[in-house]
């Protein structure tokens, strides 16, 4: 028995698998396994791994499921004390196993250890460093960091985690939201259960091509699985543990940004359980952003009302939904001039601002300039 099992999943890999898997191989710890699940590839792949003699090397192969479904038949057959990821897109750099077992085996408060590395392009061109992208470096309890941002974590590769709490709850990648989000969703399983170590070591490289994930999916589809991710943080037994500040922006992310436009599931939401356990200022404040949503979405004057008169009810002496309620009474183009002059100013003070490493990786990631 290994003592860290490798997972990696790979689908029509033939241009960077060997790159991957000879990463592995040149590492000065090697007391590894590396699960390889072969996801239905149509290229070249299986033939190339045919070529792996190392008895080290096990591989599966299994009807195209998704990366979630691949890494999943990775989990059900790993061995190790440890479990890591090596996407086959991926690679490690000298003496990342040595250094992130070596974190594990010294500090036993952690279940997992994440790193640093680097964000490289198809020529192998390094672009940044993955701590450029993340919000902040967060340890030990890191579920309500988790919740608000994927790039807390950024990348399956850069981490390393005790299988024996991934077996005891039964964690695994949720098929059912199988393209975006799947890898953040894991982590935010395993932090309601474990805590999070960092280790301040380049032990990556993140490749960004053509075939990655982010890149071949459409705007559409990346919303409706990030509006998936969230409601199944909503509609988790442990929402009401998260901090008030964190279930605010939460909110405000879901209702302002992933429903905009959605006037039935931002209903939903506003009349919730769960809503209804942030402060009733908050509250005010969304039921009046909700019907400023309303109103650009080109809904009746009535309903736009109904939004700021429940939030009214809710913050009586907020000024600015008085003066939504007053313009609505003079006219919806006076409500919507002022919007627009309102939305342009911030957009201004956005630039002057300047924009996050997170936003960077976005660029990045779906290939704007």
């Amino acid at each position: 028995m290994q003592k860290v099992s490798v997972i990696m999943p790979v689908y029509n890999g033939e241009l960077y698998i060997e790159r991957a898997i000879g990463s592995l191989l040149s590492q000065s710890f090697q007391d590894w396994e590396l699960i390889v699940v072969d996801d239905g590839s149509t290229d070249a792949t299986p033939q190339i791994l045919q070529r792996y003699t190392d008895t080290r090397i096990r591989i599966f192969s299994q009807k195209n499921r998704g990366e979630a479904g691949a890494r999943n038949t990775g989990l059900a057959n790993m061995a190790g004390e440890y479990m890591a990821f090596l996407d086959a897109d991926d690679e490690y750099l000298p003496g990342a196993l040595d250094s992130l077992v070596s974190y594990l085996d010294n500090h036993l408060q952690y279940t997992v250890v994440f790193s640093d590395g680097y964000i490289c392009n198809h020529q192998d061109k390094q672009l940044m460093r993955l701590t450029e992208v993340r919000p902040g470096i967060y340890t030990g309890n890191i579920l309500d960091q988790l919740v608000l941002s994927p790039s807390v974590i950024t990348v399956p590769v850069c981490t390393l985690t005790r299988a024996s709490k991934v077996r005891e709850n039964n964690l695994h990648f949720d098929e059912e939201n199988n393209l975006i989000g799947t890898d953040w969703d894991f982590w935010i399983q395993l932090a309601v259960h474990a805590k999070f170590g960092y280790l301040d070591r380049l032990t990556c490289k993140y490749r960004i091509h053509t075939a990655n994930i982010t890149r071949t999916t459409g705007s559409e589809k990346r919303r409706k699985d990030q509006i998936y991710c969230r409601m199944k943080i909503l509609n988790s037994k442990w929402f009401y543990d998260l901090s008030p500040n964190t279930r605010e922006l939460f909110f405000f992310d879901l209702l302002t940004v992933l429903l905009s436009g959605d006037m039935e599931r931002q209903n939903v939401i506003l009349h919730s359980n769960q809503f209804a356990s942030i402060s009733s200022s908050k509250q005010a404040d969304f039921w009046r952003r909700v019907g400023i949503d309303a109103l650009q979405s080109g809904c009746s004057s009535d309903q736009v009302r109904y939004y700021f008169l429940e939030s009214r009810k809710l913050n009586p002496g907020d000024p600015k939904t008085w003066v939504l309620l007053k313009g609505l009474k003079v006219g919806r183009p006076i409500v919507l001039t002022f919007l627009n002059i309102w939305h342009w100013l911030l957009m201004i003070r956005k630039k002057i601002t300047g924009r996050s490493g997170s936003g960077r990786l976005q660029r990045l990631l779906l290939g704007a300039s």
